[in-house]
């Protein structure tokens, strides 16, 4: 074989090789998870412009169930701090961060946007041991209960893990 053969077939090797890596790593693993919350800490201060509008600062821990697809986050222990605004008139508004860990102690950090209108908007951005590069965004749900310390919250993500 002559070697502009061989160096032919080796450039389409690396291509093929490359291309691979590149849709792996663009294409995410999707996720589907509950997580069970409990209200460990709740400051709210009254606005004062209508009833029952106020400004919080909470923390929330939690444990998380996998609900569909790969198995991620099933028996995690979570975490989340939270910034915001409610009222009666404007529902919720406000952001955070929160984080999960692993049966390892290997953790994911995450942030959150929450709008009174339409899902909550997560964003996955920071990782420890095995997740260190760990990237993705995903949506979620905040569903009260009646006992006021207790909530639920349904999400999902597309991850990229690293490899």
């Amino acid at each position: 074989m002559s070697t502009s053969k061989i160096v032919g077939i080796m450039a389409l090797i690396v291509f093929a090789v490359g291309i691979f890596l590149v849709g792996n790593g663009v294409a995410g693993e999707k996720y589907k998870c509950r997580t069970v919350w409990v209200t460990t800490k709740w400051e709210q201060i009254n606005v004062g412009d209508e009833k029952d509008h106020v400004v919080v600062v909470a923390e929330l821990k939690g444990i998380v169930s996998n609900m569909e697809g790969k198995t991620l986050g099933d028996g995690w222990l979570t975490w989340c701090r939270f910034i915001g605004d409610m009222s009666p008139t404007i529902g919720i508004n406000g952001n955070g961060y929160g984080g999960f860990t692993d049966k390892d102690g290997d953790k994911i950090s995450w942030k959150f946007d929450r709008k009174s209108s339409g899902p909550i908007r997560l964003t996955f951005f920071n990782g420890t041991g095995k997740f260190i590069g760990i990237q993705g965004k995903g949506t979620a749900d905040w569903v009260l209960t009646a006992e006021t310390t207790l909530t639920y919250s349904n999400w999902e993500a597309e991850l990229e893990l690293p490899r």
